[in-house]
This record gives structure tokens, C-alpha cells and sequence, in this order.
């Protein structure tokens, strides 16, 4: 009998954490490591039972290592695993996962079975295969030579380490920072020295250029020249909600936004900062989306992340989460309204998953 261990591998879950929250963290990381196996049997005798038979051992690394063995009940072949823990084996955090089949020559599995196997003692045996002996050998994975080939992939769900920290503490500049911001705050809300009147669908914000001016290059470039606006000392703006608007001037003045504004504005802000050109909002706004984006909106917010503002990253975050997400996507009304009513959105929505 011939043995060849294919591969060992790990994969890493879970993301870079970033605290949104909390002063202080932790984040716990784990992995998944995988390692198959193929074990080639000759039994060119198919009239005789089949005799008790076990493979080379097999290491996954420091967690454990693990044997397959080979038995007859008189119809049916059984193969087994033995799981012996190695000097890593208590971070292990779930059970093992054993795939196991029987491969033909184009690499298709045959009789394929998933099993999981809890984490009980040192050493641990279960069956994981079992075959009635004449599919077997009427099957195209039983050669002329009285060959077969078992494959067999061990999964199993480790911690890898837990990482630790916490956001720097408030310092006497912060305080400065605040009250600068709360003074900005009170000139804009008592019109104090006012130069210049914002008409946002017939509200009128009374503004001070200076300040426009400095934030967004789009009304210094309207200042700068002799524009219709500047000699006006007005702009009438007629595309944007009065009450976004309030919230996008607010934080031209402060630089803050309150959390529950951007729950309830966040889509709206984020066009008006691209179309003003206030690159610190937007990116605010396309994190803040991005954090609360599940299957029910994601549909909603790739639609936002393509035109007419885009925005690169919530596009990025929202095609993974799709690809990531697949299933729970198709089963919502945003899904079934763009593949109705929009189909040029659905049309990209399959390319990203075709991708």
C-alpha cells in the first residue's frame, strides 16, 4: 500500500479589530488548521474478507497527530480514525472535523462523509467511512491493479493568541480641541458676523465665507472668483435635504458629528460631502455604514457606493460582504427589488459574484 500526505494548512479567521466603542480591547484569534491525507490499499482479492489493516501516522503540527485503519464486517468496509493529542492539544477549541472518501482518478470524490468528533481523551477512535464492498468494487475509484484510494482531511479549530490594548487617554489639548469646537458651534448658531446665506430648499442658513471657504475647496473656488454667488452673497442649493444640510454645516463649522445624526443621515451626508468635496466626512460616513451593514441594507448601500458619489471603500466592503454572504443577500427584499425594478443593478450584483 502506498501513503501520501497531501497537504497542512491553516486559515486565519476573523479581521483586523478596531475598537469603536470601549477605551480598552481584546481581540481573540484563532485558526482553522487542515491536514489530507490519501492512503492507497491493493486488495486484489475481492472473494476473501478483507483483512485488519492501519496507515502511517499523520501530523498536525503540534495539536495532534492521527492514524487510519481498515476493517471488514463481511459486506460493508470500515475505515476509522485514531486522533492521539499532541503538546499544543488544549488549544484546540471545537471538535474535529474529518472529511473522508474514496477518489477515483480524476480527483472526484466517491462515498464522500463529513464527521465530527468531540474532544473527549488522549486518544480518540471513530468511524468515518463506511462502504458496502460491492459499490466499491463496481465503482470506477477500485483499479484493475485491486487498488483504491482513501482520502481523508482532519479540520480541527484552534486559538492562536489573545491581543490586548487601549485608546490613548485624554490630554489637556483635547479640552482646548472641545472648547474650540463648542465656540464654532455658537458663532454659527448665533449668526455672528454673518457674510453669507446658504437657500437650501427654502431655508436659509446664514454662513461666514472665511470659514466655507477653508473647509471645502468647492465654495473657495466660488469665492474666489467674481461668481453670480459671491456678488449675490447667496447660493441657492435645491438638491439637498434642509435637515442634511444643517448636519453637514455643522460639522463644516465643528468638525464633529453626533452619532445619532449619522444613524439617521449617514446616505444623504455622504453625497453632499463628495459633492463639496470633504474627504474627512465622507471617509466618516462610508465607516459608519460600513460597521452597520448586514444583508437587509447591502444591496441598498452598493447601489449608494456606485453613483452618483462614489465611494470606493464602501463599494469594496459591501461586494466581500456580498460574496461573504451570499445566501442571506438572495433572501431579502433589497434583492428581489433590484433583480424586479433595477436590472442594471442586478445585472452587477451577479457580476460580483461571478467575479
Amino acid at each position: 500500500m502506498n501513503e501520501i500526505v497531501k497537504k497542512t494548512g491553516t486559515i486565519q479567521l476573523g479581521e483586523s479589530f478596531t475598537p469603536s466603542l470601549a477605551e480598552n480591547w481584546c481581540q481573540t484569534m484563532s485558526e482553522i488548521n487542515k491536514t489530507d491525507f490519501e492512503w492507497n490499499v491493493q486488495l486484489p482479492y475481492t472473494q476473501h474478507p478483507m483483512p485488519v489493516m492501519t496507515s502511517s501516522a499523520v501530523s498536525s503540527g503540534e495539536y495532534c497527530s492521527w492514524t487510519l485503519n481498515l476493517g471488514d464486517d463481511g459486506a460493508n468496509i470500515k475505515i476509522g480514525v485514531n486522533l492521539v493529542q499532541g503538546t499544543q492539544f488544549s488549544k484546540i477549541v471545537h471538535r474535529f472535523r474529518v472529511r473522508a472518501g474514496i477518489a477515483n482518478k480524476k480527483g472526484d470524490l466517491l462515498f464522500p462523509n463529513t464527521t465530527l468528533i468531540e474532544i473527549r481523551s488522549c486518544v480518540m477512535s471513530s468511524t468515518i467511512l463506511q462502504i458496502n464492498k460491492e459499490e466499491l468494487w463496481k465503482s470506477d475509484c477500485y483499479e484493475k491493479d485491486g487498488s483504491f484510494t482513501i482520502y481523508c482531511a482532519v479540520e480541527i479549530w484552534v486559538l492562536k493568541e489573545n491581543k490586548s490594548g487601549s485608546l490613548p487617554k485624554s490630554t489637556s489639548n483635547t479640552c482646548h480641541n472641545e472648547l474650540l469646537q463648542t465656540q464654532l458651534e455658537e458663532l454659527l448658531e448665533n449668526k455672528t458676523l454673518s457674510d453669507f446665506n446658504l437657500n437650501v430648499g427654502g431655508r436659509i442658513f446664514p454662513a461666514h465665507k472665511n470659514i466655507l471657504a477653508a473647509r471645502s475647496k468647492v465654495f473657495a473656488a466660488m469665492f474666489e472668483h467674481e461668481t453670480a454667488e459671491k456678488l449675490s452673497n447667496q447660493v441657492d442649493i435645491q438638491d439637498v435635504d434642509p435637515d442634511v444640510f444643517q448636519e453637514v454645516l455643522l460639522y463644516i463649522y465643528s468638525g464633529r458629528m453626533s452619532s445619532a445624526a449619522m444613524d439617521k443621515k449617514a446616505v444623504g451626508v455622504l453625497a453632499m460631502a463628495d459633492k463639496y468635496l470633504l474627504d474627512q466626512l465622507k471617509a466618516e460616513c462610508e465607516t459608519h455604514l460600513m460597521k452597520r451593514m448586514t444583508a437587509d441594507n447591502c444591496v441598498e448601500l452598493l447601489a449608494i457606493a456606485d453613483q452618483p458619489h462614489p465611494a470606493a471603500h464602501l463599494k469594496e466592503y459591501a461586494d466581500d460582504f456580498l460574496r461573504r454572504s451570499t445566501a442571506l443577500v438572495k433572501a431579502t427584499d433589497g434583492w428581489e427589488k433590484a433583480k424586479k425594478e433595477k436590472p442594471l443593478l442586478f445585472c452587477e450584483l451577479i457580476e460580483i459574484l461571478c467575479a
